[in-house]
């Protein structure tokens, strides 16, 4: 399993079902509010998570190597710590972009599949390696965007750029049922092309359909022709070390515990049928050395036309952001019926990020100004401001913006400034009073239970002392959810 503070109730149940627990660290890290851009980890989840039952595996979500700019260096001490404190004997990585050299597009992106681009990532993917000291695998990626004339096709381009990096694969099989349903290529032509010795992990989730797009929406439950290929698929995996199924934890309410274990019940009938038949049938060397010798990626006789890497990347992120196209490549993939798909995934995940950290402040602004106001006001920002990594700074940045506009609602300031130090305390561990000039209670409890307070606070002097543990004489603050809030991937 992913792991989720959802899922404890099973990850403790010693049910037998759960051998491995992988870990995505950068989703337990904390941005500090004071200090934007200091990340630090909590050492009080490190070893929780490191206490807990089976194997661990580190899967980073925060470090692409499908893009050309550097990883944020100040990420992979700490990836290294992860690493060594779970005992993981390798980690992986997404084969994506999220970063230009101007702006986070909060989203992960398609790499630039032209022989320029299986260079960069070669060195992309060397460059983490090292920094991390152990084997590293890329994972296969969902693309919402139309094949191009002039890019490598995906099969051919996964297979030059991990024998040329010498790297293992993170095949996730629900991407590449996503890539399918959405109109690139069938997963019968992708699995007999790609390397199936250098497999070691598979992913396996649950999606549903949006504007005419099957999602990698990790909701539920794996689809029954995806798992029907995963029987035919897991037989000629030489190497396979890991099945891990993926649910993000918004949707475990509604798919209930219960539906999880009866995943990893399938999952473990997969595991099942490793090497029972022999590496035939998905194996087609010839077809990959004749792809090889086809597209010498060293003589640079693969694809190379079009726009470069660089502009690829600045082009797709300024447009699924949202900004007005200025350049002919600009307006190619605009056109594109991804771009909008994508734009609305960037905008959910950022407006999630926001209640999610300032839950309280958000919830009084949808009851006084309506949703639909609310929402006005995030699109207003969003046009004129792109992602952050970090929910505590794409918060901070929405109610900088906010505070500028003099917004006249009651408690607006007071409780942002409460949420905020309960945020703040939760970073540094110092404890700290929100002063109030009247009884701030009323309001907090009524903004917990989704509503606006029905009675006028009784005015005076009154103060609210905020621990590590919580501001324990209000309810319906949940600071855990804080502290694991990261964006979609």
């Amino acid at each position: 399993m992913i792991y989720s503070s959802g899922l404890e109730p099973l990850l403790t149940a010693n049910t037998g079902l759960i051998d491995v627990i992988e870990v995505e660290p950068q989703t337990t890290w904390i941005e500090n509010p004071a200090r934007h851009g200091v990340i630090e980890a909590r050492s009080d989840v490190d070893e929780h998570i490191a206490g807990l039952p089976g194997r661990k595996l580190v899967h980073s979500i925060g470090t692409p190597v499908g893009g050309s700019a550097d990883a944020l260096e100040i990420q992979l001490p700490l990836l290294r710590q992860a690493i060594h404190r779970l005992d993981a004997p390798f980690a992986s990585e997404h084969l994506a972009f999220n970063l230009t050299p101007d702006f986070f597009t909060g989203f992960f992106l398609p790499p630039r599949q032209t022989a320029a681009g299986i260079k960069t990532y070669k060195q992309s993917i060397e460059r983490l390696r090292n920094a991390l000291g152990v084997p590293l695998a890329i994972e296969t990626g969902v693309n919402y965007f139309k094949p191009r004339s002039d890019e490598i096709p995906d099969c051919e381009f996964l297979t030059e750029l991990v024998q040329s990096a010498g790297c293992g694969i993170l095949l996730d099989l629900h991407n590449i049922y996503c890539n399918q349903l959405n109109g690139r290529e069938s997963m019968e032509k992708f699995l007999s092309h790609i390397p199936l010795e250098d497999v070691w992990e598979i992913h396996l989730a649950g999606g549903f359909e949006l504007n005419g797009f099957w999602l990698d929406a990790h909701s539920g439950a794996i689809p029954e022709p995806l798992f029907e290929i995963c029987r035919d698929i897991v037989p000629h995996l030489p190497n396979l070390k890991a099945i891990v199924f993926e649910i993000f934890s918004s949707f475990l309410p509604s798919f209930g515990i219960a539906g999880v274990q009866t995943q990893l019940e399938n999952l473990h009938s997969l595991w099942d049928l490793r090497l029972t038949g022999p590496s035939t049938g998905y194996r087609a060397a010839t077809v990959r050395e004749s792809v090889l010798k086809r597209r010498n990626i060293e003589t640079g006789t693969a694809p190379n036309s079009g726009p470069t890497v660089e502009e690829w990347e600045l082009s797709l992120g300024r447009m699924v952001i949202g900004q007005t196209p200025s350049t002919p490549l600009d307006e190619s993939i605009a056109e594109d019926p991804g771009v909008p798909l994508v734009r609305e995934l960037i905008h959910e995940f950022r407006a999630s990020m926001v209640v999610a950290v300032y839950r309280l402040t958000s919830r009084l602004l949808m009851l006084a100004l309506t949703p639909d106001v609310f929402r006005v006001i995030l699109q207003d920002y969003w046009s004129q401001f792109p992602p952050r990594q970090y929910a505590g700074s794409e918060a901070d940045g929405f109610f900088s913006f906010l505070a500028a506009k003099n917004l006249r609602v009651p408690w607006f300031q007071k409780v942002l400034e409460f949420e905020r130090a309960t945020v703040l305390t939760l970073c540094d561990g110092q404890p700290r009073v929100v002063r109030f000039s009247a009884d701030p209670l009323p309001v907090l409890r009524a903004l917990a239970e989704g509503r606006l307070p029905d009675v006028i606070p009784q005015e005076g002097d009154y103060e609210i002392e905020l621990t590590p543990d919580g501001p324990i004489t209000v309810s319906g603050i949940e600071l855990n959810e804080v502290a694991l809030t990261f964006p979609f991937h």
